[in-house]
């Protein structure tokens, strides 16, 4: 008996020692700001270039597992051929990432990952009668990424493959929408 409970303690610092570093002055958080761009295939319709604005923004919440979280909030344009006008699109979504292998640099939080994530587009676009319709779109993503160091500095340069859906809505005439893209930023780390 003694030597499971002792078993069991070893087994539970070992598993504690992740969570007692980043306590011990590891980051926390990842802030980060990416530049977004991509193509947009609608179902039935013309592929056309879409960029999302600098405003990408994300915040992320750093684990002593291999999985992690973020919210990112999106601003992307695009001149996507209804009528002649630009659509808007403001986009909040909730990531998952999960990192490939050990990470490299400080604390580990560097290298390679993948993401899943799904979010809501809230869409202004023209009707064609000289107007605008706004609604809200489902969209789910996933991609790969890499962190890599940016000088001499802890934090790091982030750039993102991604393929996302976006769902049909028939309020605004918006068909589903398929989209494949990059995505290149800067992470702060707090």
């Amino acid at each position: 008996m003694r030597r499971l409970m002792g078993s069991v303690a070893v087994v539970a610092g070992l598993m504690a020692l992740p969570g007692i570093a980043l306590a011990q002055g590891a980051p926390r958080h990842e802030f980060g700001v990416d530049v977004g761009l991509g193509l947009e295939s609608p179902s039935g319709g013309t592929t056309q270039i879409v960029l999302a604005t600098p405003v990408d923004v994300r915040v992320g919440f750093v684990s002593a597992s291999p999985l992690s979280w973020e919210g990112r909030l999106t601003l992307m344009y695009a001149s996507r051929g209804f009528g002649n006008s630009a659509a808007y699109t403001l986009a909040p979504d909730i990531q998952a990432l999960y990192k490939l292998g050990p990470g490299k640099g400080p604390h580990g939080l560097l290298g390679t990952y993948l993401t899943a994530g799904a979010g809501l587009n809230f869409e202004d676009a023209p009707n064609g009668a000289g107007g605008t319709n706004s609604s809200v779109v489902f969209g789910i993503n996933g991609g790969i990424g890499d962190r890599l160091a940016w000088g001499g500095s802890p934090d790091a340069f982030r750039i993102e493959g991604f393929l996302g859906y976006n769902f049909k809505n028939t309020t605004i005439g918006m068909p589903g929408t398929l989209l494949v893209g990059v995505r290149v930023g800067l992470s702060f780390w707090h």
